[in-house]
């Protein structure tokens, strides 16, 4: 089994335009898609995913205007495996096609078809989507639940009829690490001229660990969605990933100081608010109030984080104030304002913050951190 871990970049499949508006209650407009279509390309995506055009002729439209939008990335649509849907596609001006094929029982049952169905009718459908399309690919919809056998089964379909590219589809987030791992690598293996991409659901927390051990394990492209937007509990998000390969692995490829921007934009037309303590994005994630931490990120601003914020447009590190600050942020705070407290000054300031953070369980402001010193001047 190939052991070796992957250097290459992957190339990132954005899918925030499809998968991430099936989110239930999310609907963008044409204007919404074009700007986030341009904030995916500046961030350095390689393949935007525009959307499904079986969904009618407002959805070709919008996707046609992507198109025409001279981005540097691919544009693609996603299909069903229907003539029909390729050709409500082909209106798209799309430079490529994604047919996704469900393979594992339990969903082919679902639109009442069997496996003999996907043989007969993969060949065909990707040749007519040639006659439309430069680029196509196939999904493994549902591979999670599908027997291996079966997976391989599939994949010598893939490479007798030459495409060069299938999605593994973790379409219900079973996939682990581990069992992730060990099916791509023996892939990679047994079918080296097949890239294989990922794209995983986050149903049980794994959808980031999944896609960077997809990359690790040879996959040599990565579905993701922006802030993991998506059905149920979503996608792998595309900022955790980028960072993780940056931070852990020290790929460089994707632009990052617009991920703020692009996380909070697609919050604000999706209208699902980013978390607190989100990784990557939430309001908190750089912030540090126990006194062991605020003092270390004095010193270096990654003592008790992965990365500098500022390598995604936010603040490098910020110390906030509550029940475990301590003295080096308090005095930091005050000399930052010119006002130098004594010993006995700051060891009363420390405990008043304490205690007016137990007594609204929050942290303090800065407008009551001078309050506080206003206190004391007037004792």
């Amino acid at each position: 089994m190939n052991s070796s871990i992957s250097t290459s970049p992957p190339r990132l499949i954005d899918s925030t335009l499809r998968d991430g508006e099936q989110a239930p209650g999310v609907s963008f407009s044409r204007k919404e898609k074009l700007k986030l279509a341009h904030l995916l390309d500046v961030a350095g995506v390689d393949e935007i995913e525009a959307g499904t055009p079986a969904m009618g002729t407002e959805e070709i439209a919008t996707i046609r205007a992507i198109s025409r939008a001279n981005l540097d990335c691919r544009i693609s649509v996603w299909s069903r495996a229907l003539k029909n849907d390729i050709e409500m596609a082909a209106r798209t001006e799309a430079q490529g096609i994604h047919i996704a094929f469900p393979i594992s029982d339990i969903q082919l049952r679902t639109i009442n078809k069997d496996w003999i169905w996907v043989c007969d009718a993969l060949p065909e459908l990707v040749e007519y989507a040639r006659c439309y399309f430069p680029f196509v690919s196939v999904g493994a919809q549902d591979a999670s639940r599908t027997k291996h056998e079966r997976l391989y089964q599939y994949l010598s379909l893939i490479q007798q009829a030459d495409i060069s590219r299938v999605r593994i589809a973790d379409t219900v987030g079973l996939f682990t690490p581990v069992s992730l791992y060990h099916l791509v690598s023996q892939m990679k293996v047994d079918f080296p001229s097949i890239e294989l991409d990922f794209h995983g659901h986050n149903d049980l927390g794994m959808a980031t660990a999944n896609a960077i051990t997809a990359w690790q394990a040879g996959a040599e492209h990565v579905s993701v969605t922006v802030n993991g937007l998506g059905e149920r509990a979503g996608n792998s998000p595309l900022e955790e990933v980028v960072m993780s390969l940056q931070s852990i692995f020290h790929v460089n490829h994707f632009k990052t100081q617009n991920l703020s921007q692009l996380c909070s934009y697609v919050a604000e037309i999706s209208r699902r608010p980013i978390p607190a303590n989100n990784p990557i994005t939430g309001s908190f994630v750089f912030s540090h109030e126990s006194g062991i931490h605020a003092k270390g990120t004095l010193i270096n601003p990654t003592a008790f984080q992965p990365f500098d914020g500022q390598m995604v447009g936010r603040e490098a590190a910020c110390n906030v104030f509550g029940k475990h600050s301590g003295r080096a942020a308090i005095i930091h705070f005050f000399n930052q304002r010119n006002i130098f407290p004594t010993e006995d000054d700051i060891a009363f300031i420390v405990r008043k913050v304490q205690a007016l953070s137990i007594q609204h369980k929050r942290i303090i402001s800065t407008s009551e951190m001078l309050t506080v010193y206003n206190e004391l001047c007037h004792r």
